[in-house]
C-alpha cells in the first residue's frame, strides 16, 4: 500500500473514531448534567481524575514507548515478538503493584459515595493491565481500534439513556463508562495473535523497558496533568460543585483536542519508522505539514468555542451550568497551545527519544500550575461578588490562569531545547494566518450574535442563534485561510491535500 495513502487512511480511521467518540459524549452530556447535577458531575470527575492517575502510572508511558518500539521492529517478526512480550510482562507487573496502592487509597476514604466510585473505577485498573492499543498503533492497524471504540462508546451511550434516570444513578453512569473502557481491550486481544506471540523473556530484559517507559510517563500525563491538578485542588479548596463547573468547560476542550492529538498517534509510528531507516529529511517534512494542519484545527476550535460560549454553554448544559460559559471562554486558548506542543511532542521528541525534554517541560508546567493555582483559586473565590459569580464559579475561574501559564511553559521549554533543531521561524510564518483568521472569526461571530439579537423583535431561539453563529464563523475562517493559501501558498496546499 502506498505510504501516503496508508497515512491518510489511518488518520481517517482515527478521525472517524475521534469524531464519533466526541459526538457521543456531546450527545449524552446535556442529559447527564441535567440528571446528575453539578455535585454529581463534580464527584464523578474528582474520583475519575484520581483513578486516571493510577491508570497512567500502571501503563507508565507504555502507549508511546510500545508504539515506538513495535514500529521500529515492525519488519522483524522475531524482534517484534520479543519486544512485545517484554513490554507486556512489565505492564502486568507494574499494573498489579499500582493496583494494590489504588486499593489502599480507596479504602482510606470515609465518604460512601467516593468508596463506591473508587470500587467501580477499579475496572479501569484491570483495563490498564490489559492495555494493548500500543501494539495496533505500532503496526499501523488503526481500523480495529477505531471501530471497536465506536461500538463500545455507542453501547455506553445507549445504556446511559436507558439506565441513568436520577441523581442516585451516578454509580450506574460510572459503571457503564468503565465497562466501555475494558470492553475495547478485551475485543482487541482477540486479534493479537495476528501480529505477535508470547515468547520467554528474562527478567533482566523486562526491566530494561522500565526506565524508558518511566521517562515517557510524564509526557503521557502532559495533555491532562494540569487540568487534573486543577480539579483536585478545586475539590479541596472549594468543593465538588466547582469541579463540576470546571469539568463542563473542560469537556468541550477535550472533545476538540481529540481531533488534533489523534494525528500525533497516527504519525508517531510513521516518523519512528522513517528515523529507524535514516530518512530524517522525510520525517521533517511530515512534521512541518502536521504542524500546519494541527494549528489550523487548533485555531479554528479555540476561537470558535470562545466565540459561541455565551450561547452554547447554557443551552447545552442547562441553566445551572450557565456560569461555565466564562470558564469556556478563558480556557479555549489551551486548544491552540496544546495543538502546537503535541506535534513537537509526538512527532519529534518521542521518535528521537529525547525524553528528558518531556520530563523537564512537564515538571516546569506542573510547578507553574501548582503555584499559580495556590494563589489564584482562593483569591478569585474571595472576590466572587466583584466578579458577579458564585463562589464555586469564581474558584473554578481561578484555576484557569495556572492552566494557561502551564501550557505556555511547556511550549517555552520545548523551544529552549529545540530552537536549533526545528525551524520554529518557519512554523510561525506558515501558521500565523490561523490565529489571525481565528480572531476575525471571533469578531464576526460576536457581531452576528449582537445583530441577530438586536434586529429580531422577539427573543431569537438559542439553537437558531447558535447555528447562525457557527455558519458565519466557519465561512469567515475558511474564506480567509483559503484565500491566503491560494494566493501565497499553493504548493503547500497541494502538499497538505496529498498527505
Amino acid at each position: 500500500m502506498n505510504k501516503a495513502t496508508s497515512t491518510k487512511r489511518n488518520y481517517l480511521y482515527n478521525v472517524i473514531s475521534e469524531l464519533l467518540t466526541t459526538l457521543i459524549p456531546l450527545i449524552t452530556m446535556p442529559y447527564v448534567t441535567r440528571v446528575l447535577g453539578r455535585g454529581g458531575i463534580g464527584s464523578y470527575q474528582y474520583v475519575q481524575t484520581i483513578a486516571s492517575y493510577f491508570v497512567l502510572f500502571a501503563n507508565c508511558g507504555v502507549k508511546a514507548y510500545g508504539n515506538r518500539c513495535i514500529a521500529q521492529a515492525k519488519d522483524d517478526p522475531c524482534a517484534r515478538n520479543r519486544v512485545f512480550s517484554g513490554i507486556f510482562y512489565q505492564q502486568v507487573f507494574l499494573s498489579f503493584a499500582v493496583g494494590i496502592l489504588y486499593t489502599v487509597l480507596a479504602l482510606s476514604y470515609r465518604d460512601s459515595l467516593y468508596r463506591v466510585l473508587f470500587a467501580i473505577f477499579g475496572i479501569n485498573m484491570v483495563s490498564a493491565m490489559l492495555e494493548i492499543t500500543w501494539l495496533y498503533y505500532g503496526m499501523e492497524q488503526f481500523r480495529p481500534v477505531a471501530f471497536c471504540t465506536i461500538g463500545a462508546k455507542t453501547a455506553v451511550a445507549a445504556g446511559i439513556f436507558l439506565l441513568v434516570r436520577e441523581e442516585g444513578d451516578l454509580w450506574i453512569y460510572a459503571l457503564l463508562c468503565s465497562l466501555g473502557v475494558i470492553a475495547v481491550q478485551l475485543y482487541l486481544w482477540c486479534g493479537v495473535h495476528r501480529f505477535v506471540k508470547f515468547v520467554p523473556v528474562p527478567m533482566k530484559e523486562i526491566k530494561q523497558h522500565f526506565l524508558p517507559c518511566l521517562a515517557l510517563l510524564l509526557p503521557m500525563l502532559a495533555p491532562t496533568l494540569f487540568r487534573s491538578m486543577d480539579k483536585l485542588m478545586l475539590e479541596g479548596m472549594t468543593g465538588a460543585d466547582a469541579v463540576g463547573l470546571y469539568g463542563a468547560a473542560e469537556q468541550l476542550q477535550t472533545c476538540m483536542l481529540g481531533f488534533i492529538t489523534g494525528l500525533g498517534w497516527v504519525m508517531l509510528p510513521r516518523v519512528s519508522n522513517l528515523l529507524a531507516q535514516g530518512r530524517d529529511s522525510e520525517a521533517q517534512k511530515y512534521i512541518g505539514t502536521s504542524m500546519q494542519f494541527s494549528v489550523f484545527l487548533g485555531a479554528a476550535f479555540a476561537f470558535g468555542i470562545a466565540a459561541v460560549s455565551d450561547v452554547f454553554v447554557p443551552y447545552y448544559y442547562g441553566a445551572s451550568f450557565s456560569e461555565a460559559s466564562v470558564l469556556t471562554l478563558v480556557l479555549s486558548p489551551t486548544i491552540f497551545m496544546i495543538a502546537w506542543a503535541d506535534v513537537v511532542r509526538a512527532q519529534y521528541i518521542i521518535p528521537h527519544k529525547r525524553d528528558r525534554i518531556f520530563v523537564v517541560s512537564v515538571l516546569a508546567g506542573a510547578a507553574v500550575n501548582l503555584l499559580v493555582n495556590a494563589v489564584c483559586i482562593p483569591w478569585f473565590s474571595s472576590i466572587c461578588e466583584a466578579l458577579s459569580l458564585t463562589r464555586d464559579a469564581a474558584g473554578a475561574l481561578g484555576a484557569l490562569p495556572g492552566t494557561l501559564a502551564a501550557e505556555g511553559s511547556v511550549i517555552a521549554v520545548q523551544y529552549f531545547y529545540l530552537k536549533k533543531e526545528l525551524p520554529y521561524r518557519s512554523y510561525v510564518r506558515t501558521c500565523a494566518i490561523f490565529p489571525i483568521a481565528g480572531g476575525c472569526m471571533f469578531a464576526a461571530v460576536r457581531l452576528c450574535g449582537n445583530l441577530l439579537s438586536t434586529l429580531t423583535a422577539a427573543a431569537i431561539s438559542p439553537l437558531l442563534l447558535l447555528l447562525s453563529e457557527v455558519l458565519v464563523g466557519g465561512m469567515v475562517y475558511l474564506l480567509i485561510v483559503g484565500f491566503w493559501y491560494y494566493k501565497f501558498r499553493r504548493d503547500t496546499l497541494r502538499l497538505l491535500l496529498q498527505k
